[in-house]
């Protein structure tokens, strides 16, 4: 045993849960993204998060990955492993450490070896003094991320993974930098590879790798493009505001090759107006943005239902007010969505709740915009967003496309485009169909689309049209949530269960994997998850909380925000308040072990 060699205090692990933290703009990203594609190719199911500051470079960046045999849905509870790039390392990243975590560092300094120490001394943690940036220097002293490569195949040969799995991953990599460039990166993980080897033992696991499994690794703003390019995306507008971006950088680069413009703006007021045009004009349009950009985008929200156009517009919620926290995730925004433009107005409101769902979620609200001629609301947030999974490859048939009452040629004889129908849906079409011709106007309007609101306003007949086409327009509403599957309860039944979480988008699978662990605990866990916000099944949800609470079951609403929004929401929809909660607002996700642990101090 050579002097720098500690016997590995860790119990037998059956996940990889691995963190590489350092400065921004030091390769962190690629190689967390190399650690979790080497996962993948592995057979293993994976999780994987970033996190990182609002600048270019410098402040504190990390990239998690989750790997296992079984799902993983939710960010790890702990690390196995902590690769330490830095000195804040020791501080940002502790809370994840648990006794026997493994933290791989290179000591180049006194101070650095002075923070290791008291770490593993306050958290009971395993140290390796890896020379990784030694080993760089002699295989390429000009190239200072090398390092990163020593580190990842150090983390390969701790895990028994495949160094061949890596190796021929970074040929992809860096293959287009040339065979020098390649060459030199091969052998940096190697020599982290073998160093351990000569240096260490391996993590004891009851993982399984093997290779060529077919899955898709994708994450949640790519996976709602994906599915709404599957489901005949024909326009989409944008401008750059984390963490909405990954939509329109994925749509840019696949979008064209599928019939689907994309335009990049000037500012979201733009961005909103093209959106809706686009679906007045006949195509099937989208936008996205965070809660900044959707601020500016309100007034259209309203104008895109007057004129009946179909549009999507995806809301990525971050942390708030104004610039707030710009790479922190939060469920904050679902009053600014409620709350959109003025006046009373027809508009669906869906949370996106999982990676999976997203794809077909772009698909279904595409539908719905079509089928009801309104503005489509959804909404996400950076943890649900930016995380990645693997999913079970998409059934690209599952939601076929529909478009509704649309004549995009020839229209109808006898064409009134604001027609007065019984379940308020009028005949639509585009500008220049033959027999098609309107106005649309942002004023109320009578069937044809000619302005009542000026020079006829305060006329009985003016009057008794607006009375008419509110509720034509409202009428929607009740035809949409006739249409919408009610939400139920996943778990126990009320006489069995001890808890029921209320959950809304991203805390879904999190709050999953809590209940699998208080239920091995002898809690006896439900869920109520709501993914329709509005229109909403407010006497269905009534009458499960009613029924669970007479039933004596404790109910606690867990989400991401401050006031408590979706709960405020459940009380003003069904009448129903939920007294107890669980909230996080600092920026960071949900955990489950705090899920956990909220749930037995609870009860």
């Amino acid at each position: 045993m050579q002097d720098n060699q500690v016997e590995l205090i860790v119990m037998k692990v059956n996940e990889v849960s691995i963190r590489i933290s350092g400065q921004n703009g030091d390769g962190i990203f690629s190689s967390g993204d190399t650690l979790a594609k080497v996962c993948s190719r592995s057979n293993l199911h994976v999780h994987g998060s970033r996190l990182y500051q609002s600048v270019i470079r410098g402040g504190h960046v990390s990239y998690s990955v989750r790997a296992a045999n079984e799902e993983v849905r939710a960010p790890a509870d702990y690390l196995e492993l902590l690769i330490a790039l830095r000195k804040d390392s020791f501080i940002v990243d502790s809370h994840m450490l648990k006794k026997g975590s493994i933290v791989l560092y290179d000591a180049q300094g006194s101070r650095i070896q002075e923070d290791a120490t008291k770490l593993a001394t306050e958290k009971g943690a395993n140290l390796i003094n890896i020379p990784a940036m030694a080993i760089a220097r002699e295989i390429d002293p000009s190239l200072k991320v090398l390092r990163n490569t020593v580190f990842v195949g150090a983390a390969i040969a701790l895990y028994g993974l495949d160094l061949e799995v890596l190796i021929e991953m970074l040929k992809n990599t860096f293959g287009r930098k040339g065979e020098k460039v390649v060459n030199i990166n091969v052998n940096a993980a190697k020599a982290g590879y073998e160093w351990i080897l000569e240096n260490e033992s391996s993590i004891d696991h009851n993982m399984s790798y093997s290779k060529n499994m077919e899955n898709l690794v994708i994450g949640g703003n790519e996976s709602l493009a994906f599915g709404m390019l599957n489901g005949g995306l024909q326009s989409y507008a944008w401008y750059p505001m984390t963490p909405a971006s990954p939509v329109g950088i994925f749509l840019s680069k696949y979008g064209p090759l599928h019939g689907c413009v994309v335009k990049q703006m000037e500012d979201e007021i733009n961005v909103a107006n093209f959106a809706v045009g686009a679906g007045y004009a006949g195509a099937r349009s989208a936008c996205a943005t965070s809660g900044g950009g959707f601020a500016l985008m309100t007034e259209v929200v309203g104008f895109a239902s007057m004129i009946e156009a179909p549009v999507v517009m995806i809301e990525v919620a971050r942390g708030g007010p104004s610039t707030g926290l710009p790479t922190k995730t939060e469920q904050g925004d679902l009053n600014q969505l409620y709350g959109a433009s003025q006046g009373d107005f027809p508009r669906a409101i869906i949370a996106q709740s999982s990676i999976e769902e997203g794809f077909y979620l772009g698909q279904e609200a595409l539908n719905i915009a079509e089928e009801y001629q309104m503005p489509v609301l959804l909404s996400s947030d950076l943890y649900l967003g930016e995380h990645f999974e693997t999913v079970p490859l998409y059934d690209f048939d599952k939601v076929p496309i529909e478009r509704g009452k649309f004549y995009p040629d020839k229209v109808p004889d006898g064409f009134l485009r604001y027609e007065l129908t019984e379940d308020g849906i009028s005949p639509r079409t585009i500008p220049g169909a033959k027999g098609g011709r309107h106005d649309a106007g942002s004023d109320e309007h009578d069937e044809t689309g000619k302005l009542i609101s000026d020079w006829r306003a305060g006329y009985p007949d003016a009057i008794a049209m607006r009375e008419k086409q509110m509720e034509k327009r409202m009428k929607k509403m009740d035809v949409l949530l006739e249409n919408l599957p009610a939400p139920t309860v996943d778990g126990y039944t009320s006489d069995e269960a001890d808890v029921l979480l209320v959950t809304w988008g991203s805390t879904l699978d999190t709050v999953k994997e809590a209940r699998n662990r208080l239920d091995q605990d002898g809690v006896k866990t439900s869920q109520l998850h709501i993914k329709y916000i509005l229109p909403f099944h407010g006497d269905e949800v009534k009458k499960i909380l009613s029924e669970f609470e007479d039933k004596g079951v404790k109910i606690i609403m867990i989400e991401g925000n401050y006031t408590g929004q979706m709960q405020r929401h459940i009380r003003a929809e069904s009448g129903y308040e939920i007294k107890e909660h669980y909230r996080r607002y600092d920026g960071e996700y949900i955990l489950p072990r705090e899920v956990v642990l909220a749930v037995k101090e609870r009860l």
